[in-house]
């Protein structure tokens, strides 16, 4: 090749005009990097399914049983059996300035203090007799059966007409306070100072909202002939 032909072959591949590099897009302030995250932090896999999502959420325990109809009223009254059987009513009332108390069951029912008929050569706690819708009814002064301040006739005082072993009787009292109700292993017995009748006539001790009550043997109360 000559010198001809090195220079036509040079014009043929001169290079144009040199473009400007194309400058790079300006970077964007909010684009936020990455953060690793720990093993920790990491979110639990969801659920292979929704079905077996679904599936979870219904599925029942095989040990655990729903209570049939018969074993739900069965255990209300096994509750109710034992409510009623630990706990006992008593009416509560005074006499001066101590409270005493009677066994519900055993008090037919409450009366205002009415004219008696005396009775002679009766007991000074024997007031006289009554009639009680036909019925012969005794009245006591109740404090004077427990040997006691007799009984002061006020707007308050009634009578409770009781029974026990056969007998009945009226008891005057100076007031009626409340029924309460008493735990039956919660009841103490008379105490150890008394002794002859002033323990015969007592069942125990009772306590309900800090105070004490006495509560009568009813029984013995009634038994006139025991002095």
């Amino acid at each position: 090749m000559d010198l001809a032909d090195i220079r036509k072959k040079a014009r043929g591949s001169k290079p144009g005009p040199v473009k400007p590099p194309r400058s790079p897009a300006p970077a964007d302030t909010d684009v936020q990097l990455p953060v690793p995250v720990g093993a920790g932090e990491l979110p639990p896999p969801a659920p292979r399914s929704g079905r077996d999502r679904l599936a979870e959420l219904f599925e029942f325990p095989a040990e655990f049983d729903l209570a049939t109809e018969e074993s739900y009223l069965e255990g209300l009254e096994k509750q109710s059996t034992e409510s009623v059987e630990d706990l006992r009513q008593w009416l509560t009332f005074s006499l001066g300035a101590e409270d005493y108390a009677l066994d519900i069951q055993q008090i037919s029912e409450i009366i205002k203090p009415r004219e008696v008929t005396e009775i002679p050569r009766a007991p000074d706690f024997v007031l006289g007799v009554v009639s009680l819708r036909g019925i012969i009814v005794p009245i006591f002064d109740l404090g004077r059966r427990l040997r006691l301040a007799p009984a002061e006739l006020s707007p308050v005082s009634r009578i409770i007409v009781c029974h026990g072993e056969g007998r009945s009787a009226g008891l005057l009292v100076d007031r009626i306070n409340q029924v309460i109700r008493l735990p039956e292993r919660s009841l103490e017995p008379p105490p150890s100072v008394l002794a002859g009748l002033d323990r015969d006539l007592l069942t125990g001790v009772g306590r309900y909202q800090e105070r004490m009550y006495i509560l009568l043997h009813l029984p013995s109360v009634l038994n006139a002939e025991l002095v």
